[in-house]
């Protein structure tokens, strides 16, 4: 391995030319610089952030608007239903006034047929009439409570 030896003066001239490269900027201009790279990069962090939010507010407010419309619906769907439990409450109660005029006429012809008794027996015509007319009331009334029972259905169902 060889070795080389400097001179002092040697060594000073390389420190020289060294100093003469770094100092070519002066030191305002290198930390105007620093300054400008960073002004420069908070800026771009700002506009990056502002943007981002501004998405979010329109996300939100579009999410707002449409929870809104759902809403409104909503509102509309139950007065509609309510609309129509109080037509079924008015349906049930008008079916129910006539399944008791069907059993107060029932009623009727089974005590005209306990007062009759007798008389009915001679007189098969009659009977049968009143059976007939006893048939048909008590179709009518288990009619009467389907109807009544399709309606209290419904009414659960709302």
């Amino acid at each position: 391995m060889e070795q080389t030896y400097q001179t002092r003066t040697e060594l000073r001239r390389a420190r020289e030319t060294v100093r003469t490269a770094t100092g070519r900027f002066p030191l305002w201009a290198k930390v105007l610089s620093l300054v400008l790279v960073w002004a420069g990069v908070a800026y771009g962090c700002y506009f990056l952030a502002d943007t981002y939010i501004k998405d979010i507010q329109s996300r939100l407010d579009a999410i707002a608007a449409h929870n809104e419309e759902q809403l409104e619906q909503l509102g509309n769907r139950l007065n509609e239903l309510q609309l129509a439990m109080e037509q079924h409450r008015e349906t049930a109660g008008r079916l129910q006034e006539q399944l008791l005029a069907v059993e107060e006429g029932l009623a009727a012809v089974k005590e005209e047929m306990s007062l009759a008794g007798s008389s009915l027996s001679t007189a098969a015509e009659t009977k049968q009439a009143l059976n007939d007319r006893i048939d048909q009331l008590g179709k009518e009334l288990a009619e009467l409570r389907k109807l009544i029972k399709q309606l209290e259905e419904a009414a659960r169902v709302y």
